[in-house]
Formats: C-alpha cells, structure tokens, sequence
C-alpha cells in the first residue's frame, strides 16, 4: 500500500477525532499566554493535513501556527496515530473538527468546545476530464461510481438504485476513474485536491455544474479541549481575521484545495 494510501486511511480517523468527546486537561486563555504555547493533535505521516516535514506540515498545522502566532504564542504539535491516543494527549486543540450540518447528527462535546466554523468540506462527484455529459450521480447511465467500501456515499447510492463499485479508498476511486474502471466516483475535497496537486497529469475533474448534496457536506471548525469561553472567543476572532486577509485560503491553496465557505447549518 503506498503512503499516500496509508494517510487517506488514518485521516480519517482524525476526522473522527473531531467528532469525539474528550475529556483532557487543557488550558484557558490566561494559561496558554502565560505559558507561552498551544498543544495541537495532529498525525505525524497524512497529507494534505499535517506531517512532521517542516517544508510541508500540512495545512491544519498551518492554519494552529497562523492562530498561534495572532495569539502571541507558538504551536507544540502532539502527535498520535490513533483516536485514543487524543484522550491521554492533553492537547489544547484539534483544528479539522468535522460539525455535520444537521445537529441532531453531532454527539454531544463533554470537556470541550467548538469555534465558528471557517471551512466547508463534502464529497464530490468526479468525472474524466473529457466527460460533459454527468453533472450528478443520476446521470450515470451506463457504468458504476465508486464509492468507499461502506462510506455513506456507498449507503445513498445504493439504497437510491444506483450502480456502485466499492474501494479501499479515495486514492483507488481516483485511479479507477482515471482508467475508465468506472464511469464517476464519489471523493472528498481534500484528498482530491491534494492527489491532483501531486499528479496533475490524471485527467480527472469534478462533474461539470455539480450540486453538492447536503447529505454529503460538512463544515470544520476548532475543537478546544478543556478551554474556557475565553479562549474560544479569542479563536473565533482569530478565525475570523485569517478569513478576512485570505491566510487560510492561501493556505489550503499551497496544498490543492479550493476554499469552500462554511455552509449554513
């Protein structure tokens, strides 16, 4: 399996990590400034997301260092591979917290809190370059759309009668779809846009006029573990500040991805 490969599986389970209720002894405002650093869970090995290579941390470590730096303080990456490992890390933050749309769908957060969110991030349809005619899985007349083995693309799609072929992971889909193995596939937006920044000469695109289903979105935002209302506020304005002068955007753009505003709850 190749390191790319490896990272689109463990990412995901940092994604998951975001969603998880953790209870660890972090820090308040007050405490991070006097101390003089923020402690950020991160994986070690996943691009586009984060790495130890100091010439390319991925772009959540980017997004903790520009927060830190407008706080005053620095970041001290902690790194862990597995979701259990964050409930012994004592970190102070997790910077790619998924918040699905529909609330009824977030567990709830004991010991933490969530920030505004400043990202949108989905599946999208993905086609062969050359490809005009499908706008939306519908449009799949003849062939298959791969989907993750069991990922929820793989329900919908299969419950609405759709024909789908399953896959290990989004790297396998872009590659089947590059070949002609199938004729779409279902991937999220980072991954792709971080496999076409590293191979842009695979003739793939995203479906020409393609509607995002809700079902299939989510937003990210900073989940802060053991924080005070305090250090919330103060992230939030951070946030907002990086929005406004473009820094995230920049950053997700070093990486392959096209900023996607939040999208309303």
């Amino acid at each position: 399996m190749s390191r790319y490969r490896v990272s689109v599986a463990v990412c995901v389970a940092l994604l998951v990590t975001g969603l998880l209720p953790l209870e660890v002894g972090a820090a308040s405002l007050a405490e991070v400034k006097e101390r003089g650093w923020l402690k950020v869970c991160a994986h070690p090995d996943a691009l586009p997301f984060s790495s130890q290579d100091p010439g390319r941390p991925g772009f959540q470590l980017e997004i903790a260092g520009a927060i830190a730096r407008t706080l005053g303080v620095k970041v001290i990456p902690e790194w862990i591979i597995f979701t259990r490992h964050a409930r012994r890390a004592e970190c102070d933050a997790l910077i790619g917290a998924v918040v699905p749309l529909r609330t009824d769908k977030a567990p709830p957060a004991r010991g933490a809190l969530l920030t505004r969110a400043y990202a949108g991030s989905g599946y999208v349809l993905l086609v062969p370059r050359a490809d005009t005619v499908v706008h939306r899985p519908e449009d799949v007349k003849a062939g298959k759309i791969g989907v993750e083995y069991t990922s929820w693309p793989h329900y919908m799609l299969e419950t609405h009668g759709i024909g789908i072929t399953a896959y290990r992971d989004q790297t396998e889909i872009i590659e089947a779809v590059a070949k002609g193995e199938v004729a779409a596939g279902m991937v999220t937006d980072p991954y792709l846009g971080w496999f076409l920044k590293e191979h842009p000469q695979v003739a793939v695109k995203v479906a020409d006029g393609y509607v995002r289903d809700p079902e299939l979105q989510w937003n990210v935002a900073v989940r802060l573990l053991g924080a005070d209302p305090s250090l919330r506020d103060a992230v939030n304005q951070v946030l907002e500040g990086l929005l406004a002068d473009q820094t995230i955007q920049n950053i997700l753009a070093k990486y392959g991805l096209t900023y996607v505003p939040p999208f309303p709850g």
